[in-house]
C-alpha cells in the first residue's frame, strides 16, 4: 500500500507530466530552402508542411540582382501555394558590403521597400545568425541590432517577428551579445530563433537546453537546423544525417518551449561547400527524408489541415454589349 508522501508524489509528477504535456501541444514545423523549385515537388506539399523559411540579404530590393529575382519567384509561389514564408534578413551578398553594418535608416527603409514590394508577408526575422562576428556585421553590434528589432517591429505592426537568429554556442560572448541586446530591445516577450547545428551534429542538445534554461521570458523557435550529409569537415554520410534529424525530433519533443522547428534543407543545390537535402541534387529520396516523414507522423510535430477558405465567387460576366451597325 502506497504511503501519503508517496502518492502525493506520484499525483504531483502526473500533474506536471500532464501541464507540460498540454504547454507542448504542438510545434509547427517548416522548411527552410532558398530554391522555389521546391514548391514544385508535389512530395514536399505531400508532408503537409505550411511553413517556409527564407534567407534574403537585407537591402535585397535596393541591391537587386539574382537575390531580387529568386526571392520574386519564391515568394510568389509560396503566395500561390498557400505556404507561410519566415522572412530572414542577412547580410548583404556585395562581396564589398558584407562585413558592413547598415544605419537605422538605412535598414528601416530596406524594411519599408520590401514591405511595399511583398505587403502579404507576416513573418520576419531580424537578422540572421546575429552573433555570429566571423560571419555578420552584426557580431559586435547587439544593440544596434535591437534597434533593428524595434524599427522592424514598428513598421510591420500586426506581424509576428523573431527578435533575432543566434547560432547557439557554449561560448560566454553569446550570453553576453543576448544581455546587452534585450536591454535595449524594449519590453515584451520576445521570440528567439535558434540554430542548433552544433548541438545536433553531435547528437547532444546541451548547449540548446542551456540557453534555453537561461534565456527566460521569450519564445522560443528552431529557425534552423538538420542533418549534414556534406560538408567541409564532414564526409559525405546518408546516414549521419538520417540519425541527426530522427535526433532533432526526440531533443524538441523534450523541450516544451519550443513552438516551431525548421528544417534545413528540401533539396541539395549543388553547392560543394555545405549539403543538408533531404533530396539529392537529382531529386532522389535520401534516408533523412524518410526520417523527416517518421517524425512529422508524431502527434507533436503532426502538421495541421491547411485551412478551408471560403470560396471565391467569380462576378457574372457583363451583358455583352451589341457590336457597331456595319
Amino acid at each position: 500500500m502506497l504511503r501519503p508522501l508517496a502518492i502525493a508524489l506520484a499525483v504531483g509528477t502526473l500533474m506536471a507530466t500532464a501541464a507540460a504535456t498540454a504547454h507542448a501541444a504542438h510545434t509547427i514545423v517548416g522548411m527552410g530552402e532558398q530554391s522555389p523549385e521546391m514548391f514544385q515537388d508535389p512530395r514536399f506539399h505531400a508532408t503537409g508542411i505550411r511553413n517556409a523559411r527564407l534567407l534574403v540579404p537585407w537591402n535585397v530590393i535596393k541591391e537587386g540582382g539574382w537575390p531580387l529575382t529568386a526571392a520574386d519567384l519564391w515568394l510568389q509561389r509560396a503566395h500561390r501555394d498557400g505556404i507561410e514564408p519566415l522572412v530572414s534578413f542577412g547580410h548583404s551578398m556585395d562581396p564589398k558590403r558584407q562585413r558592413k553594418l547598415p544605419s537605422v535608416r538605412q535598414y528601416t527603409a530596406a524594411v519599408k521597400a520590401f514591405r511595399g514590394r511583398y505587403p502579404w508577408v507576416r513573418e520576419f526575422s531580424t537578422w540572421n545568425e546575429a552573433n555570429l562576428g566571423s560571419k555578420q556585421p552584426t557580431g559586435r553590434h547587439p544593440r544596434r541590432t535591437a534597434v533593428f528589432y524595434r524599427a522592424l517591429k514598428k513598421h510591420c505592426r500586426g506581424c509576428k517577428v523573431v527578435a533575432v537568429e543566434l547560432l547557439v554556442t557554449s561560448n560566454w560572448r553569446m550570453y553576453r551579445w543576448i544581455h546587452a541586446f534585450r536591454e535595449r530591445a524594449g519590453g515584451g516577450r520576445l521570440i528567439f530563433g535558434l540554430h542548433n547545428y552544433p548541438d545536433v551534429t553531435r547528437l547532444v542538445g546541451i548547449r540548446t537546453r542551456n540557453l534555453l534554461r537561461r534565456v527566460r521570458n521569450a519564445e522560443i523557435w528552431i529557425t534552423e537546423t538538420g542533418g549534414i550529409v556534406r560538408h567541409r569537415n564532414f564526409k559525405y554520410d546518408e546516414n549521419r544525417a538520417d540519425k541527426v534529424v530522427r535526433h532533432v525530433f526526440k531533443l524538441v519533443a523534450a523541450l516544451p518551449r519550443v513552438t516551431r522547428l525548421y528544417l534545413y534543407n528540401w533539396q541539395y543545390d549543388g553547392n560543394v561547400r555545405w549539403d543538408s537535402g533531404f533530396l539529392g541534387q537529382d531529386g532522389t529520396e535520401r534516408k533523412a527524408y524518410f526520417a523527416l516523414l517518421d517524425g512529422l507522423a508524431l502527434d507533436r510535430f503532426k502538421p495541421l489541415p491547411a485551412p478551408i477558405e471560403d470560396p471565391v465567387v467569380a462576378p457574372a460576366p457583363e451583358p455583352a454589349q451589341p457590336g457597331p451597325t456595319p
